[in-house]
């Protein structure tokens, strides 16, 4: 898709400015959801954030005390002995200083939620996040420590070039939709007009059968271009 020059958006995005700083600043992302880690990283590292990611409570521990980040996005839910609030409350134990975001998908009643806070957090994040969300929270976080680093620049986005790749998947799937629908209207306006009233029931069933696992072997093809466009995506990003 080519955009329109008049039509380019005018979007705020949180960036470290080169040159104001000598160290990037560290953010590490705790979650054992691998896309949601790989889409952060994609969008932070390209801002000149430095970003670690973890899925378990113990590399997360280790990370921590190892790059000391500016600032951890901690998911409730993690692989292992382990959860969220296990990582936080082992951390307090020895380090009250690290800042930290919690992240969750699940509801928690009042009580759960400050006994949470009273642990000591910047924030309280429901999932699915946005980058706009997070960019406001890092802000919040940095905007102390790196006072002359971090600005909400007015960037004009740039005029995406047509995308080849982009192309392609849309007629993938075109033709996919297409062979669906055209092997489902033939069976069924065959049956309307009778033409299969000569046919055996075993005879119609193996038909039937024939077109439900080409049906299926092309949502195959659907769930690996839906794959594609994932990654076409967080390139976006």
């Amino acid at each position: 898709m080519v955009l329109n020059p008049k039509s380019v958006p005018i979007i705020k995005k949180c960036s470290i400015l080169k040159g104001e700083m000598e160290e990037k600043p560290k953010l590490l992302v705790v979650d054992d959801e691998v896309d949601q880690c790989e889409s952060i990283e994609h969008y932070f590292s390209r801002r000149n954030f430095t970003v670690f990611t973890a899925a378990t409570g113990g590399k997360a521990l280790r990370l921590i005390k190892e790059n000391k980040p500016d600032l951890v996005l901690l998911d409730m839910k993690l692989e292992g002995n382990l959860e969220g609030r296990d990582v936080l409350r082992i951390l307090r134990e020895t380090d009250k200083d690290t800042k930290v975001a919690m992240i969750t998908g699940d509801v928690f009643t009042e009580e759960e939620m400050q006994e949470i806070a009273d642990l000591g957090i910047v924030d309280f994040l429901h999932k699915p996040i946005d980058v706009q969300t997070l960019e406001g929270v890092i802000k919040k976080v940095l905007e102390h420590s790196y006072p002359k680093a971090v600005r909400f620049e007015v960037i004009k986005a740039k005029e995406p070039e047509e995308d080849v790749s982009l192309r392609r998947v849309a007629h993938d799937l075109s033709n996919i939709t297409s062979d669906i629908a055209n092997k489902c209207e033939l069976f069924v306006l065959d049956e309307e007009e009778g033409l299969n009233k000569n046919k055996s029931e075993k005879e119609r069933l193996a038909e039937s059968t024939n077109i439900l696992k080409a049906v299926l072997k092309q949502t195959e093809r659907l769930t690996d271009i839906v794959k594609k466009l994932s990654s076409l995506a967080k390139k976006e990003l």
